[in-house]
């Protein structure tokens, strides 16, 4: 009796940490860890998308500060794939629904860091919608993913 109370408390454990969701894949490119983000508490608005792959997680942000015209996009991406890391040339490109598009490579994916910071712009021009999806693309020595990133409503 003792050994199966033992075994259906470990299998209880491992369902609860197992359904914690997908906070440690975004860990390092969340709105609370983006400098400028966090520290603003005069957001008039933020938009958030997510998504991943086997490989990738990335983060969009649109926000705009009150008292401001002009808001700010910023997109980061975490490798989240087995060993070893990226190395070499790193494609990527983006799309939003009727708003943005970029893209752009790393010449040299390979550092300590497995979280790209591809880039900030800003403007007074079309946003995405708050529901809407950001297309993502990429490419590096260990192949080509693309995937949706979803509104965080």
């Amino acid at each position: 009796m003792k050994k199966i109370l033992c075994l259906l408390l470990l299998v209880c454990t491992c369902v609860i940490s197992g359904c914690t969701g997908d906070d440690s894949i975004y860990a390092g490119i969340e709105k609370q860890d983006i400098t400028g983000i966090k520290s603003a508490k005069e957001l008039e608005f933020i938009y958030e998308y997510k998504g991943y792959t086997d490989n990738w997680a990335a983060s969009y942000y649109v926000y705009r500060m009150k008292g401001s015209d002009i808001h700010v996009t910023r997109l980061f991406m975490k490798y989240i794939g087995e060993e070893p890391s990226p190395s070499g040339e790193l494609k990527y490109a983006y799309s939003t629904e009727g708003a943005a598009t970029g893209s752009g490579m790393l010449e040299e994916a390979a550092g300590l860091s497995v979280i790209y910071n591809l880039g900030s712009s800003g403007g007074t021009g079309t946003i995405p919608e708050q529901d809407s999806t950001v297309q993502m693309h990429v490419e590096w020595s260990g192949g080509t993913e693309d995937w949706k990133l979803k509104p965080v409503l």
